[in-house]
C-alpha cells in the first residue's frame, strides 16, 4: 500500500487515512462510512507541522531572537514547499476529489495538494504518533529544504516580506516621497508602510538602494517595538 509506505510504518486505522485523503469536493466518492473531509485533519497537522519545525530551529540556533526564528519557520510551512512534496509522492493520484477540483489541480491549483500534505501529517500523527509524524516531517520538508536555513540575507526588503508574512500583516507598500540633486546625481528618499504606518524610511543614489535602508529600519522596527 503506498501510503503505509509513505508513513514509514504499518498504519493501525485505515479510515484516518481515507479522511486524509478526502477533499471536500470527493466526499461523496470516498469509501469512507462517516463522509467527512479532510479539513479537520489539515487543521491538526498543519499545529504538529509547526511544532516540529520550531523544535527544530530552536534546537539548531542557540541565539537567534523570535523574530529570525519566526521568519526561518514561515520558510518551511508555506504552500510553496508543501506543494513541492505533494508533487514529489504524487499526491494527486492519491486524493478523492471531484472532476472540478481534478481540473484545478492540473491547472496548478496550489491549495487542494498543500492542504493534502497537512492532512496526511495530521492523520500519521493520530495513527502512529508523534515521533512518526516528525520523522515524515523530517524526511519530505525539513532535510530537502536545508538551503532554507540561510540566515545572513543581506535583502532587507525580502526579509521584511517574510517577516509580515509570518505574522500575518499587510504587504509592505514602498513610496518615492522625495528626490533632490542633479539629473545624473538624483537622491532618492524613500517610506516603506504597513497598513499606511509609516515604518521605515532611507535615502540613497538608486530607488532600490534607498528601498533597503527603509526595510530595514522597518524591519527594526517592527522587532523592537516602543
Amino acid at each position: 500500500m503506498k501510503v503505509e509506505k509513505l508513513v514509514g510504518t504499518k498504519i493501525y486505522n485505515p479510515t484516518i487515512y481515507l479522511e486524509a485523503l478526502t477533499h471536500r469536493s470527493g466526499v461523496n466518492i470516498s469509501p469512507l462510512e462517516k463522509k467527512q473531509s479532510n479539513e479537520r485533519l489539515e487543521f491538526l497537522g498543519d499545529s504538529v507541522l509547526n511544532l516540529v519545525v520550531t523544535e527544530y530551529i530552536f534546537s539548531k540556533f542557540k541565539e537567534e531572537d523570535e523574530g529570525q526564528m519566526t521568519i526561518l519557520r514561515s520558510r518551511f510551512v508555506n504552500k510553496e514547499i508543501l506543494l513541492s512534496v505533494a508533487n514529489k509522492i504524487e499526491m494527486s493520484k492519491l486524493l478523492f476529489v471531484n472532476d472540478n477540483a481534478a481540473s484545478a489541480i492540473e491547472a496548478g491549483a496550489k491549495s487542494i495538494l498543500a492542504d493534502s500534505i497537512e492532512a496526511l501529517i495530521g492523520a500519521i500523527y493520530l495513527d502512529a504518533g508523534l515521533e512518526r509524524a516528525k520523522k515524515f516531517i523530517m524526511k519530505y520538508i525539513i532535510l530537502p529544504n536545508l538551503k532554507l536555513m540561510k540566515l545572513k540575507d543581506q535583502n532587507y526588503k525580502s526579509q521584511l516580506l517574510e517577516f509580515v508574512q509570518a505574522k500575518k500583516l499587510a504587504t509592505p507598500r514602498y513610496e518615492v516621497v522625495k528626490e533632490e540633486g542633479p539629473q545624473h546625481a538624483k537622491i532618492f528618499t524613500v517610506q516603506v508602510s504597513i497598513d499606511g504606518i509609516p515604518l521605515g524610511i532611507g535615502s540613497g543614489q538608486t530607488k532600490k538602494s534607498a528601498e533597503q535602508i527603509a526595510a530595514k529600519q522597518a524591519i527594526e522596527k517592527l522587532k523592537n517595538p516602543q
